[in-house]
Parts: structure tokens; sequence; C-alpha cells
């Protein structure tokens, strides 16, 4: 088998996974983009959301069902349009700028433990799925 001959792996210290000089940036790494967080974010949601409409229409039956997920749809789209006409008033780009402006430094705090939070129980029941699907 030619790929178990070590003339044909490559180096792990030839072909670094992040270069440590960019051309210019002293060897910052800027790397990331909106567009990538746009589309990390967006697997995110579709993935989650793969997983809980099934389960939403078998507990409530089709109707409902469809009903739950239009109010749950403009419910979320109304969040969004009060988030960013706030965001242009208080002149922040973030989430958490907006949570500062509004609740000061500690509702800031309070917002990011609770994205980490969240983002641990996802990463609970993801593995949860697996565990179940393997």
């Amino acid at each position: 088998m030619p790929f178990s001959d070590p003339k044909y792996r490559r180096s792990q210290r030839a072909t670094p996974l992040l270069p440590k000089d960019r051309g210019g940036a002293g060897g910052e790494f800027d790397g990331a983009s909106f567009t990538g967080a746009v589309f990390n974010l967006s697997t995110t949601i579709v993935g989650a959301g793969i997983m809980a409409l099934p389960a939403t229409l078998k507990q409530l039956g089709a109707i409902p069902g469809l009903i739950t997920i239009l109010l749950a749809g403009m419910l979320t789209g109304k969040s969004i349009e009060i988030i960013l006409r706030f965001s242009k008033a208080a002149k922040t780009g973030s989430y958490s700028g907006l949570a500062a402006d509004a609740f000061s430094g500690a509702g800031r705090n309070i917002l990011q433990l609770c994205i980490v939070m969240n983002n641990v129980g996802m990463l609970v029941v993801y593995m949860i799925i697996i565990g179940i699907a393997l």
C-alpha cells in the first residue's frame, strides 16, 4: 500500500495548518471573515432545525405544529428587526455591545455566560444524537 510508505506521507512540519506569517501582519491570524461566520452560523441553525422540526410536528401534530413553526418564524423576524433598530440607535455592531448598552457590563457578562451555556448544551445534544446513531 503506497500510503503506508513514509516517503509518500506529508510531514506535519512541512505543511502547517496556520502559516506563521501572512505577509506583513507580524504573525497575526486574520483568516476569519464575516462570510465564514455567516456560513458557520447558518450550518448550526440548519443542523438544529433538522433535528427540531420533525420532533415538533410529531409532538403537536401537523396543523398545530405548522402554526407553531410559522409563529416562531414571525417572532424571530420581529425580534431581529428590534435588535437591528436598537443596535443602530446604540451605534454598536455586536450583540454583546448592545447588551452592554442596555444592561451595563453585568448584562454583557450574563449574555456571554448564556451563550457559552447554550453552546455547551448544543454540544451535549449533538454527542447524544451521535451516540444514538452509532
